[in-house]
């Protein structure tokens, strides 16, 4: 990276409070790791127990969509298609408010289906989420699910704002989506 890029990007991330930065791949160890070091930066800033139980379950669930359905997007040329997924967080606070946002390479199907997930989440009062969430653990996960299937309803549920989506188009089967959740 180039001292220019550096100092622009050094510049965005300082006009935010940002408690936690990470690029790279992205496994359990990573997320057990990253997730250590972000309890322990919430802990010296004095953040409320309530708004750290959910900044994490938030942080958690964000992380392990990155790891199961992260697809192997744009890579420095020395690697190979049998890579890790690749992801981007930043957690940042804005007034009493803490951001999290992620971003990640999956599939366009996988990016549409998601952006279909959000808009109806977002629809949903608090009572309507609950309940949502509590009829799902009653069903089978969904057949693509490689989890239980209510990571998202989660984040929605501990988000204190509407989740925010977007999909950047990478090529014709891969797209880089961000979301952002607040706590």
């Amino acid at each position: 990276m180039e001292f220019d890029k550096f100092h622009h990007f050094a510049s965005l991330l300082m006009e935010d409070d940002f408690v936690l930065t990470y690029r790279g791949y992205v496994t359990e160890d990573v997320l057990q790791a990253i997730g250590d070091t972000l309890r322990q930066q919430l802990l010296i800033k004095s953040y409320s127990r309530n708004q750290i139980s959910n900044l994490f379950s938030v942080f958690v669930e964000l992380l392990q969509n990155v790891i199961r359905y992260g697809h192997n997007g744009p890579q420095p040329s020395q690697l190979t298609a049998q890579t890790r997924p690749v992801g981007l967080i930043l957690v940042g606070q804005n007034g009493p408010q803490i951001n999290l946002l992620i971003g990640n390479y999956v599939t366009r199907a996988e990016a549409d289906a998601l952006q279909q997930k959000v808009n109806l989440l977002n629809t949903k009062s608090a009572d309507e989420l609950r309940q949502i969430y509590y009829d799902r653990l009653r069903q089978p996960p969904d057949i693509s699910s490689k989890g239980a299937s209510i990571g998202l309803i989660e984040i929605a549920r501990r988000s204190s704002t509407p989740l925010q989506f977007s999909i950047k188009e990478i090529d014709r089967d891969c797209c880089f989506i961000m979301i952002k959740a607040g706590v």
